[in-house]
């Protein structure tokens, strides 16, 4: 079947953007493979530093976010200068949060630990990780926002190549400092976390240098200064995208506990579910990078036939192969639900979600691109208000009133979220 152009163009930008995605899973596939070794505390400890790791990186997916729509507009209207100026101010603005971040978790990180549950043992135990990881959160943020600016002009495959080599150089690093080798006994968990962050600053580093060699966002010295009206613009478009953010954050936190309170069976259930259902949630980003990133342009040279095309090829390519993949995951639940458990209730309960899964995906996959879309078009505070009354009035009461008072259980939490 031939596909017509903007849909190519759409595939061409979100295929190489969900493969980096999936690297990026695979990154954490390979940390908690080796960590697991180390034995169940260790692996709480990442446990517990994740809950803020993946709040952190949510931000700065929405400053990114931002740096994409700015910067998408200028590359479209061919506008160098201002190009080159919404990425410094990008980066700078991701870098201030990301050492906001850093302090914050450096100074308290006991209390943040113990904010999560976890016991004096334990706290112990993830003290040092969580100090390395989250104390260095400024790469974190300065490699989110230089892949951005990669997306935002359409080349998505720089990204990916070298998150292909952040995982080589993880893994090795990840090895060698956490098991050792010949007379270096290894650093165990402390080993892990310095392998993570310099994964990521080799990425960022690499990054920064393949930029230097495209004209329109090799920054010089002369592009570092501060323009006060464009600060503000992007900083007035990140504040609702980053509340989107940490609404539905929080509000996966407040009905996790109600999950965990079902049983072991049905939080169980609902972990594997989640697991797979990446393989098609992933997917649904990568087609709304490409949405971001060909309709930011396209409003840029002014050309509003292009955008409604975008949206539409964006939508409809996302929506059928998140559908088709998520049936093909419910249909092999059985069999594949036995690589994470062998116990027949939780196989049972993980066939069923993701059937009600599949029904929703046409409707995810508007959320997820039209999100992006919206922003494009310069408005971070509807889909935010969408967010906060879909996370907190429909999908956490949902969970609170039909899963837990009305003892509906598992099929009720995803029929809320669906």
């Amino acid at each position: 079947m031939n596909l017509p152009v903007k849909a190519k163009e759409v595939l061409g930008v979100a295929l190489p953007a969900i493969g980096e995605s999936y690297l990026q899973s695979l990154l954490g596939v390979a940390d908690s493979f080796f960590i697991a070794r180390l034995g169940l505390l260790a692996i709480n400890a990442v446990g517990v530093t994740n809950i803020y790791s993946m709040t952190y990186i949510g931000v700065f997916t929405a400053i990114s976010a931002t740096l994409s729509v700015f910067l998408s507009r200028s590359f479209g209207a061919k506008d160098t200068e201002q190009s080159k100026s919404v990425i410094f101010h990008g980066l700078l603005i991701s870098f201030l949060i990301g050492l906001l971040f850093s302090v914050i978790s450096v100074l308290f990180a006991k209390p943040l630990l113990v904010f999560t549950g976890a016991n004096e043992q334990l706290t112990e135990a993830a003290l040092t990780y969580f100090k390395i990881v989250l104390g260095l959160t400024p790469f974190m943020a300065l490699f989110t926002a230089q892949s951005a600016s990669f997306r935002a002009i359409g080349d998505t495959k720089t990204p990916l190549r070298i998150g292909f080599e952040m995982n080589v150089v993880h893994v090795i690093l990840d090895y060698l400092l956490i098991f050792g080798i010949g007379s270096f006994a290894g650093l165990g968990l402390t080993g892990a976390a310095i392998a993570m962050i310099f994964a990521r600053i080799y990425g960022f580093i690499r990054l920064v240098i393949k930029s230097q060699s495209i004209s329109n966002i090799a920054l010089k010295r002369s592009d570092f200064k501060i323009i006060g009206k464009l600060a503000r613009s992007m900083i007035r478009f990140a504040v609702p995208a980053t509340v989107e953010r940490l609404s539905m954050r929080l509000g996966q936190v407040l009905y996790f506990g109600f999950i965990v309170r079902m049983g072991t069976e049905v939080y169980a259930a609902h972990n594997i579910a989640g697991t797979i259902t990446t393989f098609s949630s992933t997917i649904g980003g990568g087609f709304a990078v490409a949405a971001s990133t060909l309709i930011g342009q396209a409003i840029g040279r002014n050309n509003w036939s292009d955008v409604q095309e975008y949206r539409k090829w964006s939508y409809l390519q996302s929506a059928v192969s998140m559908t088709v993949i998520t049936a093909i995951l419910a249909s092999t639940s059985p069999w594949m639900g036995r690589f994470f458990t062998s116990n027949e209730q939780v196989i049972h309960l993980l066939m069923i979600v993701l059937f009600i899964d599949t029904l929703s995906q046409p409707f995810l996959a508007s959320v997820t691109v039209d999100t992006s879309v919206v922003q494009a078009g310069g408005n971070s505070k509807f889909p935010m208000l969408v967010t906060i009354i879909g996370i907190w009035l429909i999908r956490t009461l949902g969970v609170y009133l039909f899963a837990w008072k009305l003892g509906l259980g598992l099929p009720a939490v995803w029929g809320s979220i669906a």
